[in-house]
């Protein structure tokens, strides 16, 4: 009877300590998505399954107690020589996300049964096998950061016990608490302090060992050890969202295609960098056509310039990662419905209000209209002119002239809203100088590009296929997007800035916004370290052997002997020196800089711009912006990384894309030529 009642209660003390195990496990992602707000976040840091791991080795303290030490009066100290020993663990375990993780842990050692205060009695052979939960308790409540010294990780598991002496298994069930502390990041030490149960109900019968019940045993323990990391350590950002899919207007679903990756290598002034990122250090370039193109007879200005660190994306951004930022404006739209009245709470509801009908076909499509993004970006470079200081005093330097403090100063500030039929209302407004949010522009920017752009560029050919499949179709997801205006493109970049800043929160002080690159940042990273005319060594496009170096238009319409009969795979082509992609071809790349025919010329020789934000009502000349790079659909005169093109900022086209840029918060100096000689001569 008493055996019966072992039983049941070793039972029922296991399904419980397994439910624990399994509502500690669940309990994370719960808790990860209601720390993100209204939006409906699954997950926000995430790696390659290759990353994260670790190994484990350490020595263990462990102090036995059993059932048949009930009513022998022996000391429960955990120091008694015949309840103590050591032994020895090691584990291999992945971290899943910074706060989830398994790990299979063995350990080995000499036991105590603890049937009496005779240690050598005691003395028992067995070694144990767990898989365990860990939960990483300090990112979760303080939030990632790979420079934390310590975390504290609770656990819990179950697994194999084998006993050597007496030859029995039995099933084991783990709780404890490891303590980690960091030393670098391929190494840290730890203190594990556990507690462990396991149950055996055999009887045991031989000359060597009296007759007992070996029922259930535990022990503490504590193991000292090192923990090494395998693979990278550090952790990535990303958004995995559970929204509705995406259809293209003409009705073929999109499965999203993953995450865009916002993960930290390194750290510059307190902002992370992203590593689909490289960093072009800054340097100095001829700009411009050196030898000028008789065919085209286009004149490009040259002048020698120099421009500061940044960091560019390896590749244009891709229809996948276009496709995150659609998911999320929907995503916003979605939360925010759900608290209107007028859609009384159902998700449903919310999800058909996002989709339009076809009279004709009949086809459920998306209606892109309602993808609209609102953001705000604030002048930093006009709000700290001179001329816009609030206090007139501060105005002029000129002491010859005399102050007027109720001079009126007249700035002019991007506004823009939604009026009552659901169409954008855009305005620039010019207003007397008042305060701070006079240099706040508000932008509302419809973001879905314009799929029809393969038909509308081309009339007279029959690409009704690129329009349907290109943005849609999960066989382009990593093909460049298109049709996307330079207006998109900056709202692309805004949001990407937001999403960042709202994972770093107060480590956000110094962080570098993402945007478009210069007419001088883009043609200096295109040239590579050599600054070549073209983005790789060689004169030409080609190898003379059929081999390309980039998709373009060879022999004057022969599309496919470069491989490709329009856009390419971003990347399949080889790397400029900094390791970028496709700085020529596949698709031409917008820019930041307004376009006039003076170009450089017209710029500073220090990181040289020419910024013009044009009104609703300025002419429509004024409107154009400078486009670098060539495209698929171009000869290889127009590869080159000096050759200027221009297109209109509300201009979608099936040839043009982009890729963003960040500036650097601090670039240090550097030692000289004339310093070296001189500590060499000290």
């Amino acid at each position: 009877m008493a055996t019966t009642r072992s039983k049941t209660t070793e039972i029922r003390f296991m399904l419980r300590a397994l439910a624990l195990t399994a509502i500690l496990t669940a309990a994370v992602p719960g808790f990860a998505q209601e720390t993100q707000g209204q939006q409906p976040v699954r997950s926000v840091y995430t790696n390659s399954f290759k990353d994260n791991w670790e190994f484990s080795v350490g020595v263990e303290y462990l102090s036995f107690y059993s059932q048949f030490e009930d009513g022998m009066n022996l000391s429960k100290s955990p120091f008694k020589s015949y309840r103590a020993n050591f032994g020895a663990a090691a584990s291999i375990g992945k971290w899943f996300t910074p706060e989830i993780g398994l790990r299979t842990k063995a350990s080995g050692y000499w036991g105590k049964a603890v049937i009496s205060d005779d240690a050598e009695k005691n003395s028992i052979r067995f070694y144990a096998f767990q898989e365990q939960a860990m939960l990483n308790l300090s990112n979760l409540i303080g939030g990632y950061r790979p420079d934390r010294l310590y975390s504290a990780i609770p656990y819990a598991g179950a697994g194999f016990v084998r006993n050597c002496t007496y030859n029995d298994n039995s099933f084991g069930v783990g709780f404890g608490l490891l303590n980690r502390f960091r030393i670098n990041d391929q190494v840290s030490a730890h203190a594990d302090l556990g507690l462990t149960f396991a149950g055996n109900d055999n009887y045991r019968e031989s000359m060597d060992a009296p007759q007992f019940q070996l029922g259930r045993y535990k022990w503490v323990s504590l193991e000292i050890g090192l923990t090494f990391n395998l693979g990278r350590s550090t952790w990535g950002q990303a958004q995995r969202r559970s929204a509705p899919i995406i259809t293209d207007p003409v009705g073929i679903t999109m499965p999203q295609s993953g995450e865009e990756e916002i993960k930290t290598t390194r750290v510059v002034a307190g902002g992370p960098v992203p590593s689909g990122m490289i960093l072009v250090p800054r340097g100095h370039i001829r700009m411009g056509l050196e030898k000028q193109d008789s065919l085209w007879g286009n004149q490009t200005p040259v002048r020698d310039i120099s421009v500061d660190d940044f960091y560019m994306d390896r590749t244009e951004v891709t229809n996948a990662q276009y496709h995150e930022f659609i998911q999320d404006v929907m995503d916003s739209i979605i939360v925010q419905r759900l608290g209107d009245p007028y859609y009384q709470g159902s998700l449903q509801r919310v999800i058909e209000s996002l989709y339009i009908t076809n009279p004709v076909t009949g086809e459920k499509n998306i209606d892109t209209r309602q993808l609209n993004f609102c953001y705000e970006v604030y002048d930093y470079g006009e709000a700290v002119k001179r001329r816009n200081r609030l206090d007139p005093y501060e105005r002029n330097l000129n002491t010859d002239i005399q102050v007027d403090p109720e001079e009126e100063v007249i700035i002019s500030k991007d506004t823009a809203y939604i009026d009552d039929s659901g169409r954008i209302i855009r305005a620039t407004i010019e207003r007397p100088l008042s305060g701070p949010y006079d240099f706040l522009n508000t932008y509302i920017v419809n973001i879905y590009p314009d799929t029809t752009c393969w038909v509308n560029d081309f009339p007279n050919a029959d690409n009704e296929m690129y329009s349907r499949y290109y943005f849609s179709h999960p066989d382009y997801k990593d093909y460049p997007v298109v049709g996307v205006t330079w207006e998109q493109a900056n709202a692309y970049c805004a949001w990407r800035t937001e999403r960042a800043i709202d994972r770093l929160g107060a480590n956000a002080r110094d962080f570098q916004r993402y945007r478009l690159p210069t007419e001088a940042e883009w043609e200096y990273a295109a040239r590579g370290r050599s600054q070549n005319e073209f983005p790789w060594e060689q004169v030409k496009a080609g190898n003379g052997k059929g081999m390309f170096y980039a998709n373009f238009m060879p022999d004057n319409g022969n599309f496919t002997k470069d491989g490709n009969i329009i856009t390419s795979r971003v990347g399949i082509y080889p790397s400029n020196t900094y390791g970028l992609f496709d700085m020529a071809g596949n698709v031409a790349e917008w820019t930041s800089t307004a376009f006039t025919a003076s170009g450089i010329e017209a710029m500073n020789a220090i990181n040289p711009q020419l910024k013009y934000n044009a009104a609703i009502e300025d002419p429509y000349r004024l409107k154009k912006k400078s486009v670098r790079g060539g495209s698929w659909k171009d000869p290889e005169s127009h590869i080159k990384s000096a050759w200027r093109m221009s297109e209109y900022q509300n201009q979608p086209r099936s040839y043009i894309g982009f890729r963003c840029v960040r500036s650097i918060a601090t670039t240090p100096s550097e030692k000289t030529v004339i310093s070296a000689v001189q500590k060499k001569t000290r």
